[in-house]
Order: C-alpha cells, then sequence, then structure tokens
C-alpha cells in the first residue's frame, strides 16, 4: 500500500517514462511487407533465392495507362525508361505493336483496351532493382496521368502507406471510441479516463522501446499497438469498476482495498491474455511468432501499468457510485436464465453445423480492399490482360535456351503451364511479339539475365494463373515438376503467393495444437485460482463455444481461414476467458463473505464491467472496418463477434449452471 501513497512520485515516473518513449519516436521504422512469411530452409524461399542470383528481374510491373492521345502513353513511357531501377519497358503503342498507328496486334496481345468507358495502355516494366522503391518512384511519377499500378513492388510500396495511416488514425479513433464506451458504462469522465490510461501508456511505452532497438513496423507487428490500447484497457475498466462502488473516506484505503478485490483476476485475466498470444509461439510460421512475442509484451506492459500506476492515480478521483445502478442486469439474468440457456444451446448449436464449410485460402490480393489503389490496378489490368499475381518459373536446361531444342522445350512447359494459367510471359512471349524478321535480334536487344541465362542454362517464365486458388498453385506446381521432356533437367516454381500458401497450411496445422495446448493451461489455471476442479472446467465452457462458434462464423459467411483470421481464435481464447474469471472470482468473494444473494452481488459489481468490456473491445477492433486492408476487416468481424460471444455466453451460462447444479459444490 506504500507506493499507493506516493502518488505525486507516481504522477512523476509516469510523465517521465513517457517524455522518454515520445521523444524515441521519431526514430520509429517503418517497413512494408512481413519480413519473412516462411522459413528460409522452404522449397519456394530457395527457388526464389536462385532466380534471384540467374535474372535481372526483381519484379514485372504493369501500369495502366488511361488515354485518348497516343502521346500521352509516350509520355509516361518516357518518364517511367528515366526510373533507376528500370531495366527495360514494353511500351504496347509503340512499333512493332503498332503498324500505320493501327493497335490490333497490341489488342491481341492483350495489352491496349478498354476499361469502364476508357482506354488503356498497359505498359510493362521490369524492374531490377530496389524493387518497391522503384515502384513507388513510377506511381509518384506517372500520378498525373492517373495510372494505375499492379505488381507485388507496388503491393508493398502501398503496405507503407497503409501502416502509416493505421498507426496515425486509427489507433487515435479507437481511443475516443472506447473511451466512449467506458464513459457509459462507469457515468463518470475522469474514471474512465483512468481506466483508460494504463492502456495509452503502455502503447507509447511499446513503441518507444520498438524505437529504441530498431524494431521494425510491418504488416505482421502494425496492429500491435492497436491491440495493446483495446485489450490492454480490460484491467483497467475491471478495477475502476471495483473501485468506485467502495466507501470510505481515505481515498489511499479505497484504491487498495480495490486493488486486493481485483489483484487477483486482474494477474490471472492478463495472463491468460498472455498465454493466448504466446500459444501463437507453438507454430512453425514465423510472422505467428511476432504476432504472439508483440502481443504479448504489449498486453503485459499494460497490466504492469496498471499496477503501478492505476491504484495511486484513483486516489485523485473524489467520486463514489452506488452499486443500485447495474440491478436491472442481474434481474434479466436471473429471472431469464432459462431462456438464455436456450438461447445459448440454439445459437451455438446453429453456427456449429457450418464448421465443415470453413475453407482455407490465402494469397496477397486477400489483403486488399476493392476500393484500394492496390485492387483499382489489379482489376483494371486483369480486365484488360487477363494477369494477375505471378508464378515465377524456373526452367533448368540441358541445353542452350535460346537454341531450337531449347525454345522447344521452353514452349512444351508454357503449353503445360496453360492447362492453369490464363497467359505466360517468357523468351517464346518475347520473341512473338516482334515481327518474324527480326526475332533473331531479340537476344541481343534484351539485357543479359532477363528471361535467359545462357551461362545457366535456364529460362524464366511468369505464369498468370487463371484462379489464384490453392488448388490452381500446387496443381501447376505438380504438373510442371511432373514433366519428362528431353533436354529438359528440371522446373521450380516459387511466387509470393506460394510462401503465403506454404505459411497458412504449416501455421493453420500447428494452430490447432497451439490452441488445445492453451485451453488445457488456462483451465489449469482456472482450477488453481478457484481451487474447484468442477467449476474451473465448467467456467471453460462458453470460451469453449465461443471458439467453435467462430470457426462456424467463418463457414457461414465464407470468410477464408487464414493465418490473418485463425490467429484471432488464440486472442480470442485469452481475452474471452477474462469474463469467465472475473464471474467466478467475485461469485467465491462474495460467498466467503457470506452474501445474502452472491449471485445478484456477482452480478452487480462485475455484469455492466463484463458487458461494457465486452463492447469496448468489440467495438474498439471495429475501428478497423476503416482500414484499406481487407484482412483487417476480417479481424474486426471476427474479434467483435469473438468477443459478444464470449460476453453474453459466459453470463447466460454461469448465471444459469451456478444457480443450480454448483449450488452445493460452492457453498462448501
Amino acid at each position: 500500500m506504500g507506493w499507493i501513497k506516493k502518488r505525486w512520485l507516481s504522477v512523476v515516473l509516469m510523465i517521465l517514462l513517457g517524455v522518454i518513449s515520445l521523444s524515441q519516436l521519431k526514430n520509429l521504422k517503418i517497413g512494408g511487407y512481413f519480413k519473412s512469411q516462411v522459413t528460409k530452409q522452404s522449397k519456394y524461399v530457395q527457388a526464389e533465392r536462385e532466380i534471384s542470383r540467374s535474372y535481372s528481374i526483381r519484379d514485372l510491373l504493369l501500369i495502366a495507362t488511361p488515354y485518348e492521345r497516343i502521346e500521352t502513353v509516350t509520355e509516361v513511357a518516357t518518364i517511367i525508361r528515366g526510373v533507376k531501377g528500370v531495366s527495360l519497358l514494353i511500351n504496347p503503342l509503340e512499333f512493332p505493336f503498332t503498324v500505320g498507328g493501327k493497335t490490333a496486334f497490341a489488342q491481341q496481345l492483350g495489352l491496349v483496351g478498354r476499361y469502364k468507358d476508357k482506354n488503356y495502355a498497359i505498359l510493362i516494366a521490369i524492374i531490377s532493382s530496389e524493387p518497391e522503391k522503384t515502384s513507388l518512384q513510377i506511381a509518384r511519377s506517372t500520378a498525373r496521368y492517373q495510372t494505375s499500378l499492379f505488381g507485388n513492388s507496388f503491393i508493398g510500396a502501398k503496405a507503407l502507406d497503409y501502416i502509416g495511416f493505421i498507426l496515425k488514425f486509427l489507433s487515435p479513433i479507437a481511443i475516443c471510441v472506447m473511451f466512449f464506451i467506458f464513459y457509459l458504462s462507469l457515468r463518470n469522465f475522469w474514471a474512465a479516463l483512468l481506466s483508460f490510461l494504463p492502456s495509452v501508456l503502455a502503447t507509447v511505452y511499446m513503441l518507444g522501446i520498438y524505437a529504441v532497438f530498431g524494431k521494425v513496423i510491418t504488416l505482421e507487428n502494425v496492429l500491435m499497438p492497436f491491440i495493446t490500447l483495446v485489450m490492454g484497457s480490460a484491467a483497467g475498466l475491471h478495477y475502476m469498476s471495483h473501485y468506485l462502488p467502495i466507501s470510505d473516506p481515505s481515498y489511499s484505503e479505497r484504491a487498495y482495498r480495490a486493488l486486493k478485490e481485483t489483484a487477483v483476476p486482474l494477474v490471472m485475466t492478463s495472463s491468460t491474455t498472455v498465454v493466448g498470444f504466446l500459444s501463437l509461439c507453438f507454430t512453425s510460421s514465423p510472422v505467428m511468432t511476432e504476432l504472439g512475442l508483440s502481443g504479448a509484451c504489449g498486453v503485459g506492459m499494460a497490466a504492469l501499468s496498471t499496477f503501478v500506476f492505476l491504484p495511486p492515480m484513483a486516489t485523485f478521483l473524489d467520486h463514489h457510485k452506488k452499486q443500485t445502478e447495474q440491478g436491472r442486469i442481474a434481474e434479466y439474468l436471473i429471472e431469464h436464465k432459462r431462456l438464455n440457456l436456450l438461447m445459448l444451446a440454439a445459437t451455438a448449436t446453429f453456427l456449429c453445423l457450418f464448421i465443415p464449410k470453413v475453407q482455407q485460402e490465402f494469397h496477397v490480393l486477400m489483403f486488399f480492399r476493392k476500393s484500394s489503389k492496390v485492387m483499382e490496378g489489379a482489376r483494371i489490368v486483369e480486365g484488360i490482360s487477363q494477369v494477375s499475381v505471378p508464378v515465377l518459373v524456373k526452367v533448368n536446361l540441358k541445353v542452350d535456351p535460346l537454341s531450337k531444342q531449347g525454345l522447344q522445350v521452353i514452349d512444351k512447359v508454357r503449353e503445360e503451364a496453360s492447362k492453369y494459367a490464363s497467359r505466360t510471359l517468357s523468351i517464346l512471349e518475347i520473341n512473338e511479339l516482334v515481327p518474324p524478321l527480326f526475332r533473331n535480334a531479340v537476344s541481343l536487344v534484351l539485357p543479359e539475365g532477363t528471361f535467359v541465362n545462357r551461362s545457366e542454362k535456364s529460362a524464366l517464365m511468369l505464369v498468370f494463373l487463371k484462379n489464384l486458388s490453392k488448388k490452381f498453385h500446387y496443381g501447376l506446381e505438380e504438373s510442371l515438376k511432373s514433366l519428362s521432356i528431353d533436354g529438359l533437367m528440371s522446373v521450380s516454381v516459387s511466387g509470393e503467393n506460394y510462401k503465403y500458401l506454404q505459411m497458412n497450411d504449416e501455421t493453420l496445422t500447428s494452430q490447432r495444437v497451439s490452441i488445445f495446448v492453451a485451453i488445457l493451461l488456462i483451465a489449469l489455471m482456472m482450477i488453481l485460482m478457484l481451487k474447484d476442479i468442477r467449476l474451473g472446467l465448467i467456467s471453460m465452457v462458453p470460451i469453449v463455444l465461443s471458439l467453435l462458434n467462430i470457426y462456424g462464423f467463418l463457414g457461414l459467411f465464407k470468410i477464408p481461414l487464414n493465418v490473418i483470421s485463425a490467429y484471432i481464435m488464440n486472442i480470442a481464447l485469452g481475452a474471452g476467458i477474462d469474463y469467465a474469471i472475473h464471474f467466478t472470482y467475485t461469485y467465491k468473494m462474495m460467498q466467503k463473505r457470506k452474501t445474502a444473494m452472491p449471485l445478484v452481488s456477482t452480478l452487480q459489481v462485475t455484469g455492466r464491467s463484463i458487458i461494457a468490456n465486452a463492447m469496448g473491445v468489440g467495438i474498439g477492433f471495429s475501428v478497423l472496418l476503416l482500414s484499406p486492408m481487407r484482412v483487417h476487416v476480417h479481424i474486426a468481424i471476427l474479434m467483435f463477434i469473438a468477443m459478444f460471444m464470449s460476453c453474453f455466453y459466459t453470463l447466460f451460462w454461469l448465471c444459469g449452471i451456478i444457480d443450480t447444479r454448483t449450488r452445493i459444490n460452492l457453498e462448501k
């Protein structure tokens, strides 16, 4: 209790740490894509390295340029050719694609066409160095021509902008939304502000630590400050919910009594949430490990800030709230317990029916919303040229790739790939782009290592699949690797989507184990906290049903199961069990005090705060609906559903079961 009385010392320490952290934010580094989807031992990573060593192509960027005059496209092409990092640019409105001003040949190749009543020319830029930087420079240089870009490097470049948007705008919006929810629950401005203060402090401290140690903010951890803000506030809300009803003339005594009542459940709730995040480390994915460690760090720091700073700060609050305000919640839950149990059983059963309909899919374009610049470029390019995210195919030959036999082998590989592809791009297509008379000079015009590497006797082919599904990617890989052609040594495939698919498959397989282990560990923690095996196991029922129903929700609304939607399970497990912890611990405490109506008293103390926290976290995550990332929209929907189900499943189940089956056990 000593540090609670030294409230000014807490204020000074809090401000000092905050100033130091804020001073470091200028050094915070922002990166674009995932640092590593899969381990370095992945066959796709190794194939990608081989391709990088053998060829000068780092990315193929498609620039959809609207035009009314051919001169407009020529100007854009001139600008792009002047950008450092572009080794070759193909302009479909230049000879030999146009003859006598006619674009019939270019149209046949799918390099010009109409989209939404506009004429477009698809310029093809081959980037040989610093792909993301080069793509961003092309986008900025040609912006006045209203160009739309598509390519892996452009996706990575735009990810930088989206990360900045999330950090600068979505987190402050989440703070305002959650503060409003907390204010409605506590009915006191300063109490709501104090309950939210620890998570804000934890977010600032965490970002400051990131900046000091040079940790880069990427797509894999960009939500960690946001998650710390939203989920880290739970402990503060529950503490203030206990603090306000306490009647004692000594503010320090009130703060101490509130801490004494909440210490065990707050340690438990923080620990279970940390366990939920750390369980992600049991997966084989570097991305999930990063999410798990960052999430555990953020929530742990929020819990520490709550214990250290909130009790002393609460002593500044001169307010007392009567408990009678929550009587309506208790009255409804107790009077309608049978109806609530029936609704719980019906909802849980209905959603479980859709679990078999869940589909596993993951690819690059699933990250972005239809309204984003990335998807705008993808739609235009795909609508005109029938191309999307390319698969990189390296064809290793026993003969010179430019010899007659070598070209025939490459052609047979292309023929096999065409079963899955809408089109391909290789030395064959480059040859076909020019009249027969000039084809012998193609190899002289192309930069060394663009589509062939004669010293290695290999050729590079870009394959644009008809469908970005898992079935098409793995089907293409199996088909090409089974080829047996005279002169062909081997075929290897790579590309961003293959790494995402491997990450998805490996993560989802190991995640089932991680969730099972986390459930067992949390169940053990519940039993130890309550010192009651039966009640500990009963308290796990709502969260287990919630997890199953999240899977059912994915199947019902056809949301694909991937590493992004799957890690919500681990977070929901760690956060959703908080409600059972607060409820059961408070009930046991009321029984020890020999309260006349322990269930009513429990609901008066915890009912509104449980609902407010669930709504606060759920609505707080709903701010992600404003994100340009489609996966974040899925997170927002799933977290809202998870918190809603965890909250009401807990209240409906425990209010119905505790008052009947477990009464004898609890009164021992």
